[in-house]
């Protein structure tokens, strides 16, 4: 024989794919007896992320005197699982810290409403507070200049304890022993005097009083007029606050 003919021929390894084991793909291939498995890329047609092991098929003798012994290569997909449980895991930590934060997020939203509401409900409730202690000093400035202007004969007495139902200060001791000689002088003139307050405004206001500026108009008729007079009068009533409530500490005539 030749050197060719004395070579033995060589074999190509044939591969069978066989049905699937477990998780994996199992596939059949004969090679040589004496030569090693190798499994490349090229070979099985591995992908990077598959693990591959190679035995001897389950129930197959091996041939020691035959050219070739049958081998099982075996393509699991334990990386991929393991690669996957991986993903899955950091999706749910994500997923678990998205919710947190979404909770975080969401429980300082309500906070901010709750604390904004709580705001504009106490500075509503200290804006009606102020304007209505406001109304209270204008009121009480605009009954005082009524009071005053407001004075007949025949109920003098009557009419003078009404101003100083509200009189406090200098206000009620500029009345001090003249509340007598006063309602004499109203009742001998016949006096008959009615009054109304055409205009009022704050001028200023402290922490326990308030200046009022008070225009009033008075229609009078007495002994010595044989028609009504009518006389305009504008006042600075000064208006404190105490424990007796609201009173009328000065009156001014300003014009």
């Amino acid at each position: 024989m030749s050197e060719n003919s004395d070579r033995r021929p060589r074999r190509r390894a044939a591969r069978s794919a066989g049905p699937p084991v477990g998780d994996g793909v199992v596939v059949e291939a004969t090679v040589p007896s004496a030569a090693s498995v190798e499994l490349g890329k090229s070979a099985v047609a591995a992908k990077e992320d598959e693990t591959v092991v190679v035995g001897l098929a389950k129930g197959a003798a091996a041939t020691n005197g035959g050219d070739t012994d049958t081998a099982v290569v075996e393509l699991t997909k334990g990386a991929d699982v393991d690669d996957d449980s991986e993903l899955d895991e950091e999706d749910a930590k994500l997923t678990k810290l998205g919710q947190i934060i979404g909770l975080a997020a969401a429980a300082v939203l309500v906070l901010a409403l709750v604390v904004g509401a709580t705001f504009t409900a106490l500075a509503a409730r200290s804006a009606s507070q102020e304007e209505d202690l406001r109304a209270q000093y204008t009121q009480t400035a605009r009954q005082a200049v009524i009071n005053l202007t407001t004075i007949r004969a025949d109920s003098a007495k009557e009419d003078i304890d009404r101003i100083l139902s509200v009189a406090s200060g200098e206000f009620k001791t500029e009345f001090d022993g003249r509340v007598d000689p006063f309602m004499d002088v109203v009742k001998q003139a016949k006096v008959v005097s009615s009054g109304e307050v055409v205009e009022s405004g704050i001028e200023s206001v402290d922490e326990n009083s308030a200046k009022v500026l008070v225009a009033a108009k008075q229609t009078v008729s007495n002994t010595g007029s044989a028609e009504p007079q009518s006389r305009q009068y504008r006042f600075r009533v000064t208006v404190s606050q105490g424990d007796a409530g609201m009173t009328v500490s000065k009156v001014e005539f300003v014009g």
